[in-house]
Formats: structure tokens, C-alpha cells, sequence
């Protein structure tokens, strides 16, 4: 069962708090109770603070002057360590994100606290992740700079390979991407029984792109893939498992040429396509899709 973890932050320190510690809790499977998404308007912060800190399994403290300076951030310290003063249940993480000194409250008890003033540190990341039960399967600077890689490309307009190496949470990374930072970008899972077919993936890739319509059978199926795209500013889609492409007679030239023609020629189209190998591996160079510019990044995770 998934820990429900409160983030207690000074919003000095909201932009890593929102951006690099919230995802990767939630994409290591924690419930993350956060202020930016529970608190209400028109409702009594105080009262919110509390109710929201009462729902929760455990309470992290990310610490920072401006923090221990804060009314409010006390207010959220002191309640958290009321529940567990002698720090012997674990349901208090202090986490340290800027050099500040200790409070006596959480210095005298001598708690192992976590120290993240460098935010590189996969050590320091791995202690706070295991106490609250989430796991990436990657190291944490390594997930995060996968993550940050793949939008600086996407929101170039540039296609990305996203190499997978072991287990990690490439799902979790990819959805995340979709709903913090490009929301216009579908979702296609060749796993899935209906890409088995060309016409099948077109209709998938359509309706991922928010532009759903009737796909008739092969050759028309490509007729109404080039209408539908070429008509809109451009879309975005992530093709999980793309190594099926390989195994799949029905993918045929005709399927990349009219994609190569998107990508490359009317940029109408980005590719996000998620793979266990690299995608240049994966095509013939006389392939049409291989000359098309695609940028990697590899997701390495760790030995189980």
C-alpha cells in the first residue's frame, strides 16, 4: 500500500519542491499531499494546513532559513513532530535543503535526517525515497535529468528516443511529462491489442492527438493521418515500446514514409519513442524513418 506523504515547504523553495520532489515521490508510488493541489479557496489556510497534515501516514520537512522563519512552516513542523517527539516511528522525514541550523525540537533527538542541499546527491535521494516507500527504479538525478532532457528536446519541436535500460519508471516519467509540461503530447502503448493493425496505430495515434476520426482500412488509412495532422498547428505523441516495430509486418514502408513526411518535411509532427533499443538500431538505414533527426536519452535503471 502506497504511503500518503505531507510536503511542509516554504515557498522559497516551492519551484524544487513542485518540480523534482513531488514527481518523483508520486512516480515512486507515493500519495503526495501537497498544498498547491489540496488547498481550497475561500477555506481557511490554517484549517487546510491541519486537515491536510491529519490525512497523511508521514510529514516531510523541507528545511531552509526561510522556512524555520515561517509562522506557518513552524506550525506545520511542530504538528508533525507533536505525532512523533522521540523520532522512533519514522513518520517524520527532516529533510535539509538549504544549510540552516537544526531546530532543538529535531537536534536533540538526533534523528537521521536527510541532506539535500545538493540536489545531485543520489545517496541522500535514495534515504529520503525509501522512508516514504517510493521507489523510482532509477537513481533520482538520473530520472530527472532524463525527464529534463526529453522536454528541452520536445519543446523544441525535436523528436526524442527514450532508451530504456532495466526497470524504471519510464511510464510513470512519461505521464508525468504529459500532465507538468506538455499537455498536448499523446500517449500510444504498442503493447496494446489495437496497434497490431496499421490501421489500428493510425486511429490510436489520432485520437492520442485529441483529433479522433474514422479510419477505413488499408490505403485510406494513411489518406486520413496526413488530412487529420497537416490540418492541425502540430501534434505531439509518445510511442511506447517502439521495438515492435521491427516484428510487425503490417508497419510497412508506406506507414513511414507518410510519418517521415510529418516529422521531417511539415513538421507537423514530434515523436517521443520509447524503446530498449536504440532507435537506429532498430530500422535498416534504407529504413525512411532513418534519417530522420532524433535525439536520445538514455533512462539507466538500477540493479535490482
Amino acid at each position: 500500500m502506497s504511503k500518503k506523504v505531507f510536503v511542509s515547504y516554504c515557498h522559497r523553495q516551492g519551484k524544487w519542491v513542485w518540480h523534482r520532489l513531488v514527481p518523483c515521490l508520486k512516480a515512486g508510488g507515493a500519495e503526495v499531499f501537497v498544498d498547491r493541489e489540496r488547498f481550497e479557496a475561500g477555506k481557511g489556510v490554517v484549517g487546510q494546513m491541519d486537515a491536510t497534515q491529519d490525512a497523511a501516514d508521514m510529514s516531510v520537512l523541507v528545511l531552509a532559513p526561510e522556512y524555520l522563519s515561517s509562522p506557518y512552516c513552524r506550525h506545520e513542523m511542530e504538528r508533525a513532530i507533536a505525532r512523533d517527539p522521540r523520532f522512533r516511528k519514522g513518520c517524520v522525514i527532516p529533510v535539509r535543503r538549504a544549510p540552516c541550523a537544526l531546530p532543538d525540537v529535531i537536534k536533540l533527538p538526533n534523528p537521521l535526517y536527510v541532506d539535500l542541499c545538493n540536489d545531485n546527491d543520489a545517496a541522500a535521494w535514495k534515504l529520503l525515497l525509501d522512508s516514504c516507500g517510493a521507489d523510482l527504479g532509477a537513481t533520482a538525478p538520473d530520472w530527472l535529468k532524463a525527464r529534463d532532457d526529453v522536454v528541452r528536446f520536445l519543446r523544441r519541436n525535436q523528436s526524442v528516443n527514450l532508451v530504456v535500460k532495466g526497470h524504471p519508471r519510464y511510464r510513470q516519467l512519461i505521464h508525468h511529462i504529459r500532465e507538468d509540461f506538455q499537455p498536448e503530447l499523446g500517449i500510444v502503448d504498442l503493447d496494446q491489442g489495437p496497434t497490431a493493425s496499421r490501421p489500428g496505430l493510425v486511429a490510436e495515434i489520432l485520437t492520442a492527438c485529441g483529433a479522433p476520426a474514422s479510419v477505413p482500412p488499408v490505403p485510406g488509412d494513411l489518406a486520413v493521418l496526413h488530412r487529420v495532422l497537416s490540418a492541425r498547428p502540430g501534434s505531439a505523441v509518445a510511442l511506447l515500446h517502439f521495438d515492435h516495430v521491427q516484428h510487425r509486418e503490417y508497419y510497412d514502408v508506406d506507414l513511414f514514409s507518410a510519418l517521415r513526411v510529418l516529422l521531417m518535411d511539415s513538421r507537423k509532427l514530434v515523436l517521443l519513442a520509447q524503446s530498449r533499443t536504440p532507435f537506429a538500431a532498430l530500422l535498416p538505414k534504407t529504413h525512411p524513418l532513418s534519417s530522420i533527426d532524433m535525439k536520445t536519452v538514455e533512462l539507466q535503471g538500477q540493479p535490482v
